[in-house]
C-alpha cells in the first residue's frame, strides 16, 4: 500500500532530537519543554522559514501513530489531532489501537494541565 499526503511539502527540511539548554514550548500540546528534557526541533522552508519544537510525549504519540497504521500524513501544530484521525481510520483492522492512541493523547493533556497548574 503506497502512501499518498496532499499537504504542502517544504522546499527545505531539517529535523534533530535535542536536550534543551532553556525553557521551550512544544508547538503541539504548548507545554513547557523544561531544561534537560529531548525533544525535537524542525527547521523547515515553506512559503516561509519556520521553526518547531516537539515535546517527548507528543512524539511519543507520532511515533506509535507511525508505527501503527501504513499510512501518517500530519502537519506541524496540529499532529496530535492528525495521529488520532489517523488512528480513527484504522481502528477496524487492529482492536486496541485506538485506546493505546487515546491514553497517550490524555497523558500528554495531564501533562499540560500539570505544567499549566505549575505555573
Amino acid at each position: 500500500m503506497s502512501c499518498y499526503c496532499d499537504g504542502e511539502r517544504p522546499k527545505i527540511y531539517s529535523a534533530s532530537r535535542r536536550i534543551a539548554r532553556k525553557a521551550h514550548r512544544c508547538d503541539e500540546c504548548c507545554r513547557t519543554i523544561q531544561p534537560g528534557e529531548r525533544y525535537e526541533y524542525v527547521f523547515g522552508v515553506w512559503d516561509r522559514p519556520e521553526q518547531f519544537r516537539t515535546c517527548q510525549h507528543c512524539l511519543a504519540l507520532r511515533n506509535y501513530t507511525r508505527d501503527n497504521v501504513p499510512c501518517l500524513c500530519w502537519m506541524h501544530s496540529n499532529m496530535i489531532n492528525d495521529c488520532i484521525e489517523t488512528l480513527r481510520e484504522y481502528a477496524h483492522e487492529l482492536p486496541g489501537l485506538l485506546f493505546r492512541g487515546y491514553r497517550l493523547q490524555i497523558a500528554i493533556t495531564g501533562r499540560k494541565q500539570n505544567n499549566r497548574n505549575a505555573a
